[in-house]
């Protein structure tokens, strides 16, 4: 920043003249753009703005000069004030000059020792110089940051944090709505967000970077001037307004081209709200207030409940973006179409997340249903979609384990496909044992349970591949049909002679009896965990 009046008036060179101020105490805090000795009458003309005057009093003493109006043109020439050395030939400075000053607020500074103006020039210019070489770095830096997110196509939470980190305040990206659909920046978004949508409204800013509202907010539109989707706020006073400015500018630049290269199809919201759902479900936000606060900043309603679905895209393993968008798109259309603030969002590659409100925890079971069921009308969603349901969270902080919890339950059945039937929606309670493996399947200690339960048949596997029929093989089939050879003949297509024999075989290898309760259960687990594991 450019130093202020005060600033100037603080160096040492200055206060060498011991100053003294006459007039404009209210205006020190103006920033100096330049400091100008100048000893004529008519200097007005010859300003741009911002310069603060030094002068040795010779147009104080000249007598036909009138110093109530070139006080005053020096003000509406944009001067930041009039620094004068008293001396032998102007002992005091003529009481017109202080009068004038005083009723229109400009600074008037008398110096009552001799200084150099040069060193005062000298000093304050190299600081001047100085501060803007400093904005000349920030302006190439604040360019090269948007221009690599703009080329890399960044999602909303990346551009806004880099808005935030360079501008040093917190930056809130609304829809046209005035829905706070993104956030960033290090204040409480308890705070920031406060009923965000009413305080907004009182910002009216127009089609132009303004500072706008009650509590000065610095504003930018975002979108092409006939296509405004949006705007990027600094809801604080800003001091250093054009740096901001330039920042804020920058970002909205970069959220409508990355908008426009992805297509206008693109919603930005549903990106912001994808960012909102990877924070909760990574426990990133877990303060109630904030939480809070920031939902209701991004629409969404409060309830005495909250449904909470992750819908698995076809197979986990080989995601697609294409599939996934159109099954966010087709969760969002459905949401609008029932008159549901929800929010949407993609939350890892072959997984969409929703959560909408529910009048009460006893209303979550329909609501899931009726909007399960809506979906599946929209024409662009994915086939084969699995759709998974959380236990209803009733408090905002409960939404990250109900995503974590509808997020393991879709990972689960989507690791078995073939045991998916045609029933709309998943819990917990549906998943049984083959959940609980899911859930430690990253534990060796269940790796170690299974290799061993299975060793001998792994083992038999490895040094007899050609034998008939695959003994692993051979043990899934007999512990889908819980036991029963007859079944397992039909299935096998043996006879039941034949399947007895097979059955000793397998028993022998094992070396245990397959028969056996405990152990059929045993093995299950083992066989169970050894696919999910192959799966991945």
């Amino acid at each position: 920043m450019y130093p202020t009046v005060a600033e100037v008036l603080a160096t040492p060179s200055v206060q060498a003249g011991d100053p003294r101020v006459r007039a404009g105490e209210q205006a020190l805090g103006e920033p100096v753009r330049w400091v100008h000795v100048s000893e004529i009458a008519n200097v007005a003309g010859t300003l741009e703005g911002g310069e603060l005057l030094l002068s040795t009093g010779i147009v104080a003493v000249d007598p036909g000069v009138d110093l109530a109006a070139y006080i005053a043109a020096l003000r509406d020439a944009g001067a930041r004030g009039l620094v004068v050395e008293l001396g032998p030939h102007l002992p005091a400075l003529p009481e017109p000059m202080v009068r004038t000053a005083r009723r229109l607020g400009f600074p008037l500074v008398e110096l009552r020792r001799t200084v150099r103006f040069v060193e005062i020039t000298e000093a304050v210019h190299a600081r001047i110089v100085n501060v803007q070489h400093a904005r000349l770095r920030f302006t190439q830096q604040v360019n090269e940051v948007f221009t690599t997110l703009t080329v890399e196509g960044a999602r909303v939470e990346e551009v806004l944090a880099q808005a935030g980190a360079l501008s040093g305040h917190p930056v809130v990206l609304e829809d046209l709505a005035h829905h706070a659909v993104a956030f960033s920046g290090t204040t409480k978004a308890a705070e920031v967000l406060r009923d965000w949508e009413s305080r907004s409204r009182l910002a009216a800013a127009g089609g132009e970077t303004a500072v706008a509202g009650p509590e000065r907010w610095l504003c930018t539109p975002v979108g092409p001037r006939r296509g405004r989707w949006g705007r990027l706020v600094v809801p604080v006073a800003v001091t250093d307004l054009d740096q901001v400015t330039g920042v804020l500018e920058r970002a909205a630049a970069t959220l409508a081209i990355t908008r426009m290269l992805h297509g206008d199809g693109k919603d930005v919201a549903l990106d912001a709200h994808g960012g909102m759902l990877r924070d909760l479900l990574t426990g990133q936000i877990t303060d109630e207030q904030a939480m809070g606060a920031r939902l209701r900043a991004i629409g969404l309603r409060v309830g005495r409940a909250y449904a909470v679905l992750v819908l698995a895209v076809g197979s986990a393993g080989a995601p697609s973006a294409d599939a996934d968008h159109a099954a966010l798109d087709a969760a969002a259309a459905t949401a609008r179409t029932q008159g549901r603030a929800a929010l949407t969002g993609i939350t890892a590659p072959g997984r969409v997340a929703v959560v909408f409100s529910c009048p009460a925890e006893t209303d979550e079971p329909a609501a899931v249903r009726s909007f399960l069921a809506a979906m599946t009308t929209h024409p662009r969603l994915p086939a084969g979609l699995v759709a998974a349901a959380a236990t209803p969270a009733t408090r905002f902080s409960g939404l990250s384990a109900a995503l974590e919890e509808a997020s393991h339950i879709a990972d689960a059945v989507a690791a078995d496909p073939d045991r998916v039937d045609a029933r709309q929606v998943y819990r917990t309670r549906d998943l049984g044992a083959r959940g609980l493996l899911w859930s430690l399947r990253a534990d060796p200690r269940l790796h170690q349970f299974a290799e061993l339960q299975l060793h001998p048949l792994l083992n038999h596997r490895a040094h007899r591949p050609g034998e008939e029929q695959d003994l692993l093989d051979l043990l899934r089939s007999y512990l889908a049909s819980n036991g029963n050879v007859a079944v397992l003949a039909r299935t096998l297509h043996l006879s039941r002679p034949a399947v007895y024999a097979r059955l000793k075989r397998l028993s022998d290898v094992l070396g245990r009896d397959i028969a056996d309760a405990e152990t059929r259960v045993s093995l299950h687990l083992a066989v169970i965990a050894h696919d999910l594991a192959a799966r991945g």
